[in-house]
């Protein structure tokens, strides 16, 4: 017998299996030959602990998201509170924040765990309403927790969800730590190892309290402070009896804006913060098919704010109010997507590359506004690798420190702990990802799809004031600081065989010959001279030759090793190759920097176009795993 099949008649046999996934199970076996794929994929290992947390099919099974992989790992969370970071209830006991958005089962796997804290004698702050991504960092900051959990799978279809993880300041656990919690994690047995009371019951201990609407208001509050203060020329004040407002406010008040939070947990927090800020209730516009929480998400099957299709009701809805325009953000909102009115009066959508780049400069040149650079610290701008180093050039134009991370938000969560601890010279000012993740200040430590909406209507709004849209000072910043075109390629594979597959042609962009050499930084340089080929023939790309090959996989510079290869070609022209870290997706980031935007994104559009037709050639000819 299999490994997978022990693990499936172990969970058969069991008499703390859940009766909903025993009677999921048993379906599935009365039909044996006919579902033994599924059942393999199901139960050939345990869903993967990493460092976001758990993200998984729902389901019955090991390798699947359901109440006893969140129990369990739950346990081994508690396990390292207590053991490695010795922390007990001899005095105070330690507490966790817990959120959840509108994932089905979202409500009860956080349940489950606070479940779980409880019994283990760790104190439990839980939302009592679905609540965004942010809030959790929010409140494990000001209720001074030791760690937090969110239940969500972020932007990926309605069958999956997930568990995220975050440490003391707010931010998604280290590398270090995802890998302590693990060894914790797999000494627990998935039945027998775990302690925990029934929810009704947890709720009567001294472990636990509910953070009802206070706690939301709190971040709505905190995080409109922020804004105030990074853009504002002067403190906010009203007088309550002639409303004397703010410039800000004023520039607001002309401004349409089309909304949806795609069937997710921002819709209260985005339509407050902006109110908040001076947006006329009748200037929002909501898309009301996408209003209501909804894990099934019937009107958008991938709420990818990254991708038109999950845009494209919030366009229609642009286009019918005539908004200045419109933003929706992902089911826990930390991803916000953009979609703006052209001077032709068409819409389009920005990248997250470009609505962070307008951001990134309206923040900047606020700051230089406000004389802050003269007299404050130098400000910190953070960006991954596979996000637009225009954003280096701009940074330096107004004396800002740029810092480039690791793909994944944490990282940036982690700078700015780095930041807080020994770079005291130095503050954060904002941070992103050409996925859609934007973060300004320093109220969380993790991207806020709820201030990055309410930023670029504040972007939108001086720009508007200005008698220009967004789509103009985005050509004025091109203009000044040069062109970038970029494209995001995904290539998906599921299930075990596909994992393999994935692996395959991620290997397949390794192999080079005997022209090429490693030195000691990592990277592997092209001897052009030698006639340098790639794959056994290749030597360029779209007709650009390969420059140079950056392995991360050994560190570069002061990154971690990264499963990450870049290719550095002729003509301002390059990509990155990455296995996505929360999908089953082989990612391809495609760069191309210079003047003429008409030739860097027929470049881009070529270079994409070679990359698609090799990937799909490797794929029809499936060459052996």
């Amino acid at each position: 017998m299999d490994q997978w099949e022990e693990n499936l008649q172990r969970w058969l046999e069991s008499e703390k299996l859940e009766k909903p996934l025993a009677q999921e199970l048993h379906g599935l076996v009365k039909k044996f030959d006919q579902n033994k794929k599924e059942l393999e994929e199901r139960f050939y290992k345990d869903l993967e602990f990493e460092t976001g947390g758990l993200r998984g099919l729902l389901g019955a099974g090991t390798n699947r998201l359901n109440i006893h992989t969140v129990k369990r790992t739950t346990q081994g969370l508690c396990d390292y509170i207590t053991e490695d970071l010795n922390q007990t209830a001899d005095l105070t006991p330690p507490s966790v924040a817990i959120g959840y958005d509108s994932r089905i089962n979202s409500r009860l796997f956080a349940e489950s765990a606070a479940s779980v804290f409880a019994a283990n004698g760790i104190k439990t702050y839980f939302y009592e309403e679905i609540c965004p991504v942010p809030a959790v960092s929010f409140a494990v900051r000001k209720y001074g927790c030791i760690m937090g959990v969110m239940i969500t799978a972020s932007h990926n279809p309605a069958e999956y969800n997930g568990y995220k993880v975050y440490e003391k300041h707010g931010h998604q656990i280290t590398d270090t730590e995802a890998k302590r919690i693990l060894r914790r994690i797999v000494e627990i047995d998935m039945f027998s190892g775990v302690s925990y009371l029934h929810f009704e019951e947890a709720k009567k201990t001294p472990y636990f309290v509910f953070l009802g609407k206070e706690a939301i208001e709190a971040y709505e509050k905190s995080t409109v402070e922020t804004l105030r203060t990074l853009t504002e020329d002067r403190p906010f004040q009203i007088d309550a009896e002639n409303e004397a407002k703010t410039a800000q406010q004023k520039m607001l008040s002309f401004l349409k804006v089309a909304y949806s939070p795609l069937h997710g947990a921002g819709n209260k927090p985005v339509q407050e913060i902006l109110k908040r800020l001076g947006l006329p209730v009748e200037n929002l516009f909501l898309v009301h098919r996408q209003e209501k929480p909804d894990g099934n998400f019937p009107t958008c099957p991938y709420p990818n704010p990254e991708k038109d299709e999950a845009m494209s009701l919030v366009t229609a809805l642009a286009e019918k109010t005539r908004a200045d325009v419109a933003i929706a953000t992902d089911p826990d909102c930390d991803r916000m997507g953009v979609v703006i009115k052209r001077e032709n009066g068409q819409y389009r959508r920005l990248s997250g590359n470009e609505a962070g780049l307008l951001m990134l400069e309206f923040l900047l040149r606020k700051r230089e506004e406000k004389n802050r650079c003269l007299t404050a610290k130098q400000p910190v701008i953070a960006r991954t690798i596979v996000t637009s180093a225009l954003a280096d050039r701009i940074a330096e134009h107004f004396g800002a420190a740029i810092k480039t991370t690791p793909t994944g938000f944490k990282y940036i969560g982690e700078l700015i702990d780095t930041l807080t601890e020994g770079e005291q010279e130095k503050e954060f000012l904002f941070g992103f990802e050409e996925s859609c993740g934007y973060l300004a200040g320093t109220s969380v430590c993790e991207k806020d799809g709820a201030l990055a909406s309410a930023l670029i209507c504040l972007a939108a709004a001086e720009a508007k004031a200005e008698g220009i849209t967004l789509e103009e000072r985005l050509a004025a910043l091109y203009e000044k600081y040069g062109y970038a075109a970029h494209r995001t390629l995904d290539f998906g594979f599921s299930g075990i065989a596909g994992k393999k597959r994935m692996e395959v042609i991620f290997e397949s962009f390794t192999e080079t010959g005997t022209c090429l050499s490693k030195n000691e930084s990592g990277k592997v340089k092209v001897a052009a001279e030698s006639g340098a080929y790639f794959n056994g023939q290749r030597e360029s790309w779209a007709g650009q030759s390969i420059k140079e090959i950056l392995d991360y996989r050994s560190g570069i510079g002061t990154l971690p090793p990264l499963k990450v290869l870049e290719y550095r070609l002729t003509g301002g022209a390059g990509f990155l190759v990455r296995p996505s870290g929360t999908e089953p997706k082989l990612k391809i980031y495609i760069s191309v920097y210079g003047r003429q935007p008409k030739e860097a994104e027929m470049l881009a559009e070529a270079l994409a176009e070679d990359v698609r037709s090799y990937i799909n050639k490797y794929e029809k000819e499936k060459k052996p795993i």
